[in-house]
């Protein structure tokens, strides 16, 4: 790795932890840890290395990517800026902004109340740009919602402004599949915060079944939430996720351990955008969830399931789909919205 770094025109040099707790006082611009190196050793070796350069950067990186990360890191030294206050105003939270559990389980909940899920511009045929600046305008500025590359890959950058240790993952999602259906393509981003040394699941962009709180991943047993509990199970290399619903335990998908890159998630993001089996391309969807509610419009019904039991379900035509895209999902229909919604309300496909 350090040759291919120094191969890029780089002065680069690679050391164990041991040695750098003895080396902290070289000058340097950036320091990379490998994710063999834990997050209480990380904490002490940064707070040493900065006393000798207060200036230093530092990287964690993933053995595959590692010499693209450095070379990126130096040569594009700002990461992609966010928001916080914005962010926290948009999703009406103002508590403590520290890396703890009890941020983390508070921000998963104030960002599904308050920012639906829904890929509109997909049946728009405008496509969906992933990029930072494009998610915050839409979804910080215009108030408008997004699926889970937009969804979690804000809720990725707002967690490691505020210090949290995380990682882009992604999924092969099974909800609803039929029994012996092929397994799908990984196409799903989910993220993996570390907290002082134990792993959670974060997601904040799986629609009408999304865990309402942060999961545990190294824990088999049920895990309530303010709705369902949840249970992550061995699966292959990775985890299944699954919800416990009337009594039974529906998968919702699995996930893949091994890091992405930000870069890696286009792909799936045309794929989901505007591939022709997309089921996004299909039909009319927005999702919000409280604590007191799931809410989901699936074309033309509105289902609304409380955390306390029982179900609502309601067929509506256009102004109905209007009105509950306003009242219950908090978005603002706009004029070019009207052929599709009433194309959800005659129950027609999309093309």
């Amino acid at each position: 790795m350090t040759e291919e770094v120094a191969a890029c025109g780089l002065d680069v040099s690679g050391m164990t932890v041991g040695v750098a707790e003895t080396a902290s006082s070289g000058a340097f611009d950036l320091v990379a840890f490998g994710t063999g190196v834990s997050a209480e050793t990380r904490t002490e070796l940064e707070r040493m290395f900065s006393a000798a350069n207060p200036d230093a950067r530092f990287l964690r990186t993933y053995a595959p990517y590692a010499a693209s990360q450095i070379v990126a890191a130096v040569r594009q030294p700002q990461a992609s800026p966010v928001d916080v206050e914005a962010y926290c105003r948009r999703i009406g939270y103002d508590g403590p902004l520290e890396p703890t559990i009890e941020t983390l389980s508070a921000l998963q909940e104030r960002h599904l109340a308050a920012i639906p899920f829904e890929a509109i511009d997909v049946l728009l045929g405008r496509g969906v740009d992933i990029s930072p600046a494009a998610v915050d305008a839409k979804l910080i500025a215009a108030r408008r919602g997004g699926y889970c590359y937009e969804q979690n890959g804000l809720f990725k950058r707002v967690l490691r402004a505020i210090g949290f240790d995380v990682d882009g993952l992604v999924a092969s999602v099974l909800w609803m599949a039929p029994p012996g259906a092929p397994p799908p393509p990984r196409t799903h981003m989910v993220l993996r915060v570390t907290i002082e040394g134990a792993p959670w699941l974060a997601d904040v962009g799986f629609g009408s079944s999304v865990p309402p709180a942060p999961l545990r991943m190294d824990s088999r047993e049920p895990q309530p939430t303010s709705h369902e509990r949840y249970r992550l199970l061995p699966i292959g290399a990775g985890l299944l996720v699954q919800a416990e619903i009337a009594g039974e335990w529906r998968s919702l998908y699995d996930v893949s351990p091994e890091p992405l890159l930000d870069s890696h998630y286009e792909l799936f993001n045309w794929f989901a955008a505007s591939h022709e089996t997309s089921h996004f391309r299909r039909e009319l969807i927005a999702v919000r969830i409280t604590p007191d509610a799931r809410c989901t419009l699936r074309g033309n019904r509105l289902t609304i399931r409380p955390a306390h039991g029982g179900v609502e379900r309601r067929r509506l035509d256009a102004e109905g789909i209007e009105r509950a895209l306003a009242e219950v999902f908090h978005l603002s229909p706009q004029p070019d919205w009207r052929e599709i919604v009433e194309r959800a309300a005659a129950r027609g496909a999309f093309p």
